[in-house]
């Protein structure tokens, strides 16, 4: 079944135009990300966890393929979908049992397990929840080819994936109890996560179309959005040896690796992100409860400063202020919290443009 995608050959063009001038240093505005979509009536958005392993994989893309097409990618968004079975789904790789609510997915402690030296990392060709997200994204790629960008599954942080197979409370203890085990874990977690990652590039590049992730960037070669969500939680001393080798190894493998910093608990790993060369920028995203992007500007210009990009989720209201108080180069707006028409959209985008001059 054709897909019918509101965007045209010119479009691409731009978006690789742009986008690759933003990577450059060499856009003198800010990316706006500005997806609005249509109702799509007999639809579901949540979570591919939803329908299990057993429902066809066709149903599924049958279904976000009229969410697709109901879609209008304003400013600097590009059609893009990307295989969605919950955060840091390489646990499920690796054996943790997985369950579905209506809000998230969620990975299991694993049985039968005493200890840290009783888990061992190993990649599986054959894990049930491997192979659905493989398949999954290669049929993707063969339904639309080069309509839609197929975007990389999330694959999680080193220390996010051994929290989902040990418990984060558990996971825990094990750091000051037993850190040189969390280290073999981590060395061995960190090439396990390389690996699905090249296993999955060369599928989801293969449209000519550039590269894109859980987040919503775009770049012309290998890109992720990594994050570690449970360094909310512990020291920068612990941070400094548990998850920055992790980090720096997947940013020397990426060409354009970003940070998801989540939350008021992971500033305090800011400059320790901020040295790390070959990562090219930050997510801030507050977190819940918290106020958006553009109450936060000495934040975001202390990421600005250290010659690091930066990616905020913000509504029209914030994007301005944020143009206006720390300028607009070097930022990606994902505009959010609002619910616009598609003449709202381009009247916004007008504005934000006019207010640069």
């Amino acid at each position: 079944m054709a897909i019918n995608i509101k965007f045209t050959e010119a479009d691409w063009r731009r978006i690789a135009r742009d986008w690759n001038a933003f990577w450059a240093g060499e856009l003198d505005r800010p990316i706006v990300v500005l997806e609005i979509s249509e109702p799509a009536p007999g639809t579901d958005s949540s979570q591919f966890t939803r329908w299990g392993l057993d429902t066809p994989i066709d149903a599924v893309i049958d279904n976000w393929q009229r969410i697709l097409e109901s879609t209008h990618w304003l400013g600097d968004a590009f059609p893009k979908w990307w295989v969605n079975f919950g955060p840091g789904t390489v646990a499920a790789f690796l054996g943790s049992r997985v369950s579905w609510s209506p809000d998230t997915t969620w990975f299991w402690p694993l049985e039968g397990i005493d200890g840290l030296q009783d888990i061992h990392p190993r990649y599986d060709a054959q894990n049930p929840w491997w192979r659905r997200v493989r398949d999954m994204t290669s049929r993707a790629v063969e339904r639309w080819g080069d309509q839609v960008l197929v975007g990389t599954t999330d694959l999680g942080g080193n220390l996010d994936i051994l929290a989902s197979l040990r418990s984060s409370q558990r996971l825990l203890l094990d750091l000051t109890d037993n850190p040189e085990e969390i280290d073999r874990l981590t060395r061995e977690i960190t090439p396990l996560w390389l690996r699905y990652y090249d296993e999955l590039y060369p599928i989801t590049s293969s449209v000519g179309r550039g590269n894109a992730c859980w987040g919503p960037c775009w770049s012309p070669g290998r890109g992720y959005m990594l994050q570690c969500d449970f360094s909310y939680m512990i020291s920068p001393a612990m941070f400094t040896r548990f998850v920055m080798p992790d980090l720096v190894a997947c940013c020397d493998h990426l060409d354009y690796g970003f940070y998801h910093l989540d939350g008021k608990g992971e500033i305090a790993h800011l400059d320790q992100l901020l040295s790390i060369k070959r990562l090219r920028g930050i997510q801030w995203q507050p977190g819940d409860g918290q106020p958006l992007a553009d109450s936060w500007l000495p934040l975001l210009r202390r990421i600005r400063a250290s010659g690091k990009l930066c990616q905020v989720y913000v509504d029209r209201r914030g994007a301005l202020a944020i143009q206006r108080e720390v300028g607009g180069k070097g930022f990606i707006f994902h505009i959010t919290n609002e619910t616009l028409t598609v003449e709202e959209g381009r009247a916004f985008l007008a504005e934000l443009h006019a207010a640069r001059e």
